[in-house]
């Protein structure tokens, strides 16, 4: 239909102004639906990748909340092996 040499906004402008319209639409809507057949399975795949990235941000969230916590126990571990040298150094020199 599009195809047709009179389908289009000029040449129905001549016949009804309202054809002419309604003709303009109708290519407008067309070629929307041909945009949209293209896009619509790139923007479910980007969708798709983009909860796929989510869902691995919030795994990292977790992974590096365990990090810190046994950070956390490093730095305690690593006090109390000062805090024994140190006894050890007092009790090395009262000797």
């Amino acid at each position: 239909m599009l195809a047709l040499e009179h389908f289009n906004f000029e040449v129905m402008k001549g016949k009804s102004t309202a054809a002419a319209y309604l003709c303009s639409w109708i290519v407008n809507i067309v070629r929307f639906n041909s945009i949209f057949k293209k896009v619509k399975p790139l923007k479910d795949s980007a969708d798709a990748a983009e909860a796929l990235a989510n869902e691995k941000l919030a795994e990292l969230a977790v992974v590096l909340e365990k990090v810190r916590m046994i950070n956390e126990k490093v730095d305690a571990l690593k006090a109390k092996l000062f805090e024994a040298e140190e006894q050890k150094r007092r009790v090395e020199n009262e000797a």
